[in-house]
């Protein structure tokens, strides 16, 4: 699941900074993927299944309107009862990935796309790989970031986000050696 997040371009212009110039090109590349969260969950298991699914789909329609506190409430209550449903307990830490990413929380962004893997690593999609990626370049974290950007593009991206993974694992790779030339002086 890739985060489509946007930017406030209403602020002054900040100093260049390489880490600056990661955020902003991971913002730009993840606001042009479609994430995989915002379908809508079935509703074809049972009465706890069915109310984690509402849940689940009011945190999509909130998340929308950019109430990504409110919504990570409902993902959390939709994750009580997605205990029964696979694929819908992946999706909903997935949603709680994408709320702690909008709020800039990219440490609890990463626990919760971890915490999705967990269950089921086959089921790892090249988006969800991709968000945890940026979250580990927000938090200078180059290997574990161009790690998953590799991991990301054969999992079912189009070459156009296949090549957004590329450009990610270039920049990360010059951070990091502009990092390791800080760290050595």
């Amino acid at each position: 699941m890739l985060a489509p997040v946007e930017q406030d371009n209403t602020s002054s212009e900040p100093e260049p900074k390489p880490e600056v110039d990661l955020a902003k090109a991971a913002l730009d590349a993840a606001s042009k993927m479609i994430p995989d969260s915002y379908v809508a969950a079935s509703t074809d298991s049972g009465a706890m299944s069915n109310s984690s699914v509402e849940w689940y789909n009011k945190a999509l329609f909130l998340m929308e309107d950019k109430k990504y506190s409110e919504a990570l409430s409902c993902f959390d209550k939709a994750l009580v009862g997605s205990a029964e449903d696979e694929d819908l307990a992946i999706r909903v830490l997935n949603g709680r990935g994408h709320a702690f990413y909008y709020m800039e929380e990219y440490p609890e962004a990463i626990k919760a796309y971890f915490e999705a893997m967990r269950i089921n690593k086959d089921k790892v999609t090249g988006a969800t790989l991709y968000n945890m990626g940026t979250a580990y370049a927000f938090v200078e974290l180059y290997d574990d970031a161009i790690k998953c950007f590799k991991q990301a593009m054969p999992r079912g991206l189009e070459d156009d986000q296949k090549k957004m993974c590329k450009e990610q694992i270039k920049r990360c790779n010059e951070l990091q050696k502009i990092q390791k030339r800080k760290l050595s002086r």
